[in-house]
């Protein structure tokens, strides 16, 4: 058994790294899985330069559903732009100072990845933003906050599988 630092970032746990013995079989579906992965790149890629081209040609009226008829078949496209602003948030903190405050709303993506410090503040609106939480469900049934029947029939357990595949050159 090896362990690789960079294994399960993210995940919040470490994972072990272990070599798989693969079968023909196997070896045959995991050449196929990055054979697609490389194929997606690719018309991801393709389908940017199309989406530049298509913009390029519709972008005179901002907001309209055009159409066409390709084969028998009508194809709709919907353009809108909007304007997207990344401010020097660093810059504008240190010349507004108090004032800063003033300008700023909640960023979603920073709350998530400050939620441990965030969490105790949302205690008065949870009813509004929270939902149950797993290891929270078992700390008020073993802590004696809640019984375990009061939770039968009020949830539904399903197994949710992730897998990700990666092909880097050996070392």
């Amino acid at each position: 058994m090896t362990t690789d630092d960079t294994a399960g970032k993210g995940l919040g746990r470490p994972l072990e790294v272990r070599r798989l013995d693969c079968t023909p079989e196997l070896e045959a579906v995991l050449a196929r899985y990055i054979e697609i992965q490389h194929e997606e790149k690719r018309l991801a890629q393709e389908k940017a330069l199309l989406r530049d081209t298509l913009i390029a040609n519709v972008s005179s009226e901002p907001s309209v559903l055009w159409y066409a008829m390709l084969a028998g078949q009508r194809v709709s496209v919907r353009h809108t732009s909007s304007v997207h602003v990344d401010y020097n948030e660093q810059l504008l903190q240190q010349r507004l100072g108090e004032r800063y405050l003033s300008i700023l709303k909640p960023d979603i993506w920073k709350v998530r990845r400050n939620l441990s410090l965030v969490e105790p503040h949302l205690q008065p609106v949870l009813l509004l933003v929270g939902s149950p939480d797993r290891d929270k469900v078992r700390e008020a049934i073993t802590g004696g906050i809640a019984r375990q029947d009061e939770f039968a029939g009020a949830f539904e357990k399903s197994m949710k599988h992730m897998i990700v595949v990666s092909a880097k050159p050996a070392r």
